[in-house]
């Protein structure tokens, strides 16, 4: 703009007047009028004329240059600090309404989104998730960034609207102070003057300065307004363009960048192989696994079924999965069926060709294993489904990428505080990944069990949905996992070798066969237990006390060829009275004999089976059947396991005995000697190879199934055999000598003929502890016996050493043991011992003084009560000879053989008035055997010769 000192008197129309009073005001006007001195003395406020104002004098224009002088000298200075004050104000105040006041909290919003972007955008380096957690810490900064640009933004807008062209209004309104004085010719009046002008000079521009200030700062609040107006406003801006935010965001990317491998997975925390590749399971997988994918896979298999009893789940649940186990059992049935033929075929030892019953046997056992068995198949088959349903929810890779994102995260904000603190950097990761994979299980743990509910049952109907049925081409396909081939392969060879590493094919009773093996581990060898139980019941008032009476013995006796092991348990009841028993007795018999023990024990069985079959079918199938899970009948799969044992045990010369035994025995004791004799009757179902071949087959030759010989009952009682059994013994003193004499007879009958009979005699002298015998029963009886019996058991046990035997580390170690027992009998430093133990139980002994007397040279005076050993502990030698006839089935008798044997004889007594038990351990050391057309046999020391055919005569 021109200044009025600049215009001359042609330049001052009307229309210029006007303009000038509208832009700097009516009196700053008039005072640049009358400053010119032109003919103008008045302006009119509408821009009217005036009459020229009066001729000064040369010293009036000399004072009025010199008011002029003063006026430009002050006011510029003037003008100058009040426009920087206004320019101070001004900026401060936009600079607080900027930062702080609540009107332009939408601007300060704007500004700090547009630093969060510059920020952003300035990192550009690394992965977003690195990028993401550095602008996380490094938006910290976006405050004071933002603030900052505010504030410069504030001086710039207060810059913009005060430029120095202001300064001009400033400097009219200020002359207006000294263009209104008359300057005075006096020159104290005019010193006067123009400081009185300066003062009101400063007054107006500080009036003025407060009218700028507002009006600035309105006009830069809507020029604000403007700038951080959307673009959709006419003149909006939307804010700035840019701004400058340094290296804040690269800074922060560089540190996080820089930590990313030091963050997570730090720690190995166990090891899987697989494929032959071992790998290390770390943090976040481990995460993963145990917290997420097991949970939810537990979760998806207890709804399929899996770990649930039938009872905790739904019929239709039930019905789905019996339908997997059925089909997985046909056709691990079918591969079992194959796999055993296929061995058989092959020579396979565990079921060769010459030992059919034993591989169905076999097949039978493994199908029962694998009724079970199947059951884990299909829950495998489970598992499969429950992994891909859970893997669909949460796939692993990408879930152990989201688990590793936010441990990363979590980790990294103490990492870039402290990079050395290990541990607790590792434990803000796992603990960020552990809320991570709790929430992903909360969020998709009902997916899952849905998911799973739609395989086998289907959904239920909702508000917006119609319920639905179980996919039938995924059934199927569930199916055709569970009948895989491979699968279902490999599982019928795991229980074929687990039916077979399990002895299923041999009874139970063999574990009773060990303690054979070791009580009578040679030829010549036997051992006996027995056990009675008298309850007393009734007493008479002469003395006499009636009793029921329970019994069992057991008794098992070992030859070169063969063990025959025999037990009965009996009933019965009897009296007793002044040292005289008789009681009578009912029970059951059953005596096997076999090659070896095992053969013996499944021996047994098989006769309990055959007798309870006679009596209970059901009982029979029941113990001795696999519970009909092979797809055969309980009865059936008994049949089965029989005709097994008929196979592998009954060879020609086995046999198995088992039926009912009666039996009367009495004893007495009459002081110088004691009696004792039974009689029994056993009337027995006898199964041998012969027999069984006989009954085994239809009327056309052939074999009998198991199911035929089920619904037939084809084999029966087999074949009855009637025994009849006689035994007596005399136990004599002479002086302090003890010889016992006994006879044993028996005879056995089959339809009805005769078909065995034979006799024995006997003589045995014990010598027992704790009873003071002669030095004949103390040489013979007690040391020689037992050094025979010693050499017998030194022999025996270098024969195991070089030659192969059944059970030969059992049966070596029993004889051990008996070798033993010699050597502590054959000295006297036993003798107090064994007499200690003997007189631990005593009892009242008393004599049947009504028998003494019918022997000669015995009174029939009352005998003494005498105190007795209860505890019999003794070692006898006993003398035996045994004659023997056997007859066929016409009943046309062979010759005669005749044996004698000498024995040693160790047994232990205890008689504790109720219970009485007694074990006997009996030990052959010599033999002579004679028959006819046959060389004399002799035995000693366990070694045989001779019994070969006699030659015959030319």
């Amino acid at each position: 703009m021109e200044t009025l000192g600049k215009l001359d008197a042609q330049q001052w129309s009307p229309a210029r007047m006007m303009q000038l009073q509208r832009t700097l005001g009516n009196k700053a006007v008039q005072g640049m009028v009358q400053r010119m001195g032109t003919e103008l003395s008045v302006v009119q406020r509408a821009g009217g004329s005036g009459t020229a104002p009066a001729t000064l004098s040369p010293e009036q224009q000399q004072r009025k240059a010199e008011m002029d002088t003063e006026r430009d000298a002050k006011v510029a200075s003037f003008v100058d600090a009040s426009f920087t004050d206004i320019q101070d104000k001004v900026t401060k105040n936009l600079d607080t309404y900027l930062t702080s006041d609540s009107k332009a909290d939408s601007i300060r919003k704007n500004v700090k989104a547009k630093v969060l972007s510059e920020i952003a955008a300035s990192m550009t380096a690394g992965t977003a998730d690195q990028r993401k957690d550095a602008l996380k810490y490094a938006q910290e900064s976006a405050e004071g960034i933002m603030v900052a640009k505010l504030k410069s933004y504030a001086a710039e807008v207060a810059q913009d609207q005060l430029t120095d062209a202001r300064k001009n209004g400033l400097a009219a309104e200020a002359n207006k102070a000294y263009d209104t004085v008359a300057p005075s010719l006096n020159d104290a009046a005019f010193e006067k003057q123009k400081t009185k002008a300066a003062a009101e000079a400063q007054k107006k521009l500080n009036v003025l300065a407060k009218t700028v200030i507002t009006e600035t700062i309105r006009d830069a609040k809507v020029v604000i307004t403007a700038k951080f107006a959307p673009a959709a406003v006419p003149g909006g801006a939307s804010g700035f363009d840019r701004i400058d935010v340094g290296t804040v965001g690269t800074d922060e990317l560089d540190k996080r960048m820089t930590l990313d491998g030091s963050l997570v997975d730090q720690t190995v925390i166990r090891q899987e192989t697989a494929g032959g590749q071992t790998r290390d399971i770390k943090d976040m997988e481990n995460i993963y696994k145990t917290m997420l994918f097991d949970p939810l896979k537990t979760a998806v298999l207890s709804k399929l079924g899996v770990g649930r009893r039938a009872f905790r789940r739904s019929k239709e649940l039930n019905d789905y999965r019996q339908v997997l186990k059925d089909a997985a059992r046909a056709k691990v049935n079918e591969q079992i069926n194959a796999e055993v033929d296929d061995r058989q075929a092959g020579g396979n030892p565990i079921a060769p060709t010459t030992a059919p019953m034993k591989a169905e046997y076999l097949k039978m056992a493994s199908k029962v294993m694998a009724f079970q068995e199947s059951k884990k198949l299909v829950d495998d088959v489970m598992g499969d489904e429950a992994d891909i349903i859970v893997e669909q929810l949460v796939p692993k890779d990408s879930t152990i990428d989201q688990l590793t994102t936010v441990a990363k995260s979590s980790a990294y904000e103490v990492a870039r505080k402290d990079r050395t603190a290990a541990d607790k950097i590792q434990a803000a990761g796992i603990g960020a990944a552990k809320t991570q994979a709790e929430k992903l299980l909360k969020e998709n743990k009902e997916k899952a069990v849905l998911e799973a509910r739609k395989l086998t049952k289907g959904t239920k109907k909702t508000a917006t949905e119609a319920a639905t049925v179980p996919d039938a081409a995924k059934t199927g396909q569930v199916k055709a996992a569970v009948e895989d081939d491979t699968k279902t392969r490999t599982m019928a060879k795991t229980v074929i070798d687990k039916s077979v590493e399990a002895n299923d094919l041999n009874s139970g009773f063999n574990k009773v066969g060990k303690l054979i093996d070791i009580s009578t581990p040679n030829a010549g060898d036997s051992s006996s237990m027995s056990i009675e139980l008298k309850i007393p019941f009734a007493s008479a008032s002469g003395g006499g006390q009636g009793y029921f009476l329970f019994g069992f013995e057991g008794e098992a006796e070992r030859e070169a060829d063969d063990l025959t092991v025999n037990t009965q348990i009996t009933f019965g009841a009897g009296f007793t009275t002044f040292g005289f028993d008789a009681n009578f007795r009912l029970g059951l018999f059953l005596e096997g004999k076999g090659k070896d023990t095992d053969s013996v024990m499944n021996l047994l069985s098989y006769g309990l089976y055959r007798e309870m079959s006679g009596i209970s079918s059901g009982a029979a199938a029941h113990f001795w059947g696999r519970g009909g899970k092979s797809g055969d009948t309980k009865l059936v799969e008994a049949e089965k396991w029989a005709m097994m044992v008929e196979e592998q045990n009954m060879d020609d010369e086995a046999e198995v005995k088992v039926g009912l035994l009666t039996k009367i025995a009495m004893e007495a004791n009459v002081g110088v000697a004691g009696f004792s004799g039974e009689l029994a009757r056993k009337q027995l179902s006898s199964y041998k190879k012969k027999i069984i071949e006989q009954l085994g087959k239809d009327s056309g030759g052939n074999l009998l199934t198991a199911a035929e010989r089920v619904a037939g009952n084809s084999i029966g009682k087999g074949e009855i055999q009637k025994i009849y059994e006689a035994a007596a013994e005399v136990e004599v003193k002479f002086g302090k000598d003890q010889v016992a004499f006994g006879v044993e007879g028996s005879m056995t009958r089959i339809n009805k003929k005769t078909r065995e009979l034979s006799l024995a005699l006997s003589a045995s002298i014990p010598s027992q502890f704790g009873e003071e015998s002669g030095d004949f029963t103390k040489y013979a009886a007690k040391i020689v016996t037992a050094a025979v019996g010693g050499g017998k058991n030194i022999s025996q046990l270098f024969k195991k050493a070089v030659a192969t035997e059944p059970d030969r580390a059992a049966r070596a170690g029993g004889t051990a043991l008996d070798l033993g027992s010699d050597a502590l009998f054959t000295g006297n430093y036993f003798d107090s011992i064994g007499a200690s133990f003997a007189e631990k139980i005593q009892g009242d002994e008393t004599i049947n003084d009504t028998m003494r007397s019918w022997l000669p040279g015995q009174d029939s005076g009352a005998s003494a009560i005498e105190q007795a050993n209860k505890i019999a502990l003794s070692n006898s030698l006993k003398l035996s000879a045994e004659f023997k006839r056997k007859y066929d089935e016409t009943g046309t008798p062979s010759d005669w053989e005749i044996s004698i044997e000498a024995s040693q004889v160790k047994s232990q007594e205890v008689d504790a008035e109720i219970i009485k038990v007694a074990v006997e351990k009996s030990k052959r050391l010599g033999k002579l055997e004679f028959a006819k057309g046959k060389t004399a046999k002799m035995e000693l020391f366990g070694f045989e010769r001779g019994g070969d055919a006699a030659p015959t005569t030319p």
